[in-house]
């Protein structure tokens, strides 16, 4: 994957920072998800002069995050709240760290214009693709609701972002439940078009989580690392929306995406740094009990023990100075 080879260059470059001290400083493991946070830490120069080596690895989506994570193939990782969810309720050896917030409607319904979908009403019958367990399932559930339908009034074709869009454009589903970048690239290039009220407002939090094996915040150099991030990473979520334009040529540069694509992406997406801390454990806890109602969820969990506040101060701190989301 060119955007995973990108990231390895990068990885061996941060590696040569600071060569006296290299044989002192530790190593994080990170994976993101399409590398949108990875190209606003770089093109704000929150990369610069790190006192520890980055290693970052790319996915399309944060369920093979989760994995990575869970395998002790990563320190970090960033991704949406629902993935973690899973792994948790496995017992994965994962916590939240830190957290940051997407525009709920960047996370949307699409269809083609000839599918015959104009009103949520209309998917009755129809075959929908999502990401299991993920954003997309998430939101077709609660679209279902809102328009008074019930799961089995549709059918579900569990399929990853690709592969979703793939089926959307092909005719093989009739709709599609992306996000950003995804929802952006595929309005532009494929002419799909969104469904009526069928954006993840009122009911998606938008929230995603940096993530830490509990053996790297145990790890006093790796904890002091990762706390660091956290706080370079709140200062490069400020600096993209303070400067979308530079942030959209950036990111279009990074990963090989048209500028007018990226820029779509910027402003429907709209990500700030939050405050993490316990006032964020509702939020997941109502998520888990709806996946569970719909036994998504194998088992009912109890997500307060799914955070660890300790690493977040300094973020805190930046977060505080974000600008709110005018949506």
């Amino acid at each position: 994957m060119r955007l995973a080879a990108l990231f390895t260059g990068v990885a061996l470059a941060l590696s040569t920072l600071n060569p006296l001290f290299a044989a002192d400083k530790v190593t994080l493991r990170l994976g993101d998800v399409k590398g949108d946070r990875f190209a606003a830490l770089k093109a704000s120069g929150e990369l610069n002069n790190l006192p520890y080596d980055l290693k970052l690895t790319a996915f399309d989506s944060g369920a093979p995050v989760q994995e990575a994570l869970n395998a002790g193939a990563l320190d970090v990782g960033f991704t949406g709240d629902l993935p973690f969810l899973f792994v948790f309720a496995a017992g994965a050896p994962v916590k939240a760290v830190g957290a940051w917030q997407n525009n709920p409607d960047s996370i949307a319904l699409l269809t083609r214009p000839d599918a015959g979908i104009h009103r949520l009403q209309d998917l009755k019958g129809k075959q929908i693709a999502v990401n299991r367990g993920g954003w997309g399932h998430y939101l077709l559930l609660g679209l279902l609701e809102r328009a008074g339908l019930k799961p089995g009034d549709v059918t579900f074709r569990f399929l990853g972002p690709v592969d979703g869009r793939a089926a959307l454009t092909s005719g093989a589903v009739s709709a599609w439940a992306p996000w950003e970048p995804y929802i952006a690239t595929s309005t532009a290039v494929d002419g799909t078009v969104r469904v009526a009220d069928g954006g993840g407002k009122g009911i998606m939090s938008g929230y995603s989580y940096a993530l830490a094996r509990d053996e790297a915040i145990n790890d006093a150099g790796k904890r002091k690392a990762i706390a660091d991030l956290l706080a370079r990473l709140a200062k490069a979520q400020i600096w993209a929306q303070q400067h979308p334009q530079e942030f959209a040529s950036v990111l279009g540069k990074t990963l090989n995406m048209p500028t007018n694509i990226t820029s779509s992406w910027i402003a429907d997406a709209r990500i700030r740094p939050l405050v993490f801390d316990a006032s964020l454990i509702p939020t997941l806890q109502k998520s888990a009990d709806f996946f569970h109602r719909y036994q998504v969820l194998p088992k009912a969990i109890d997500v307060s023990k799914a955070f660890d506040f300790s690493l977040s101060a300094q973020a805190n701190q930046v977060a505080k100075s974000a600008p709110g989301d005018k949506s």
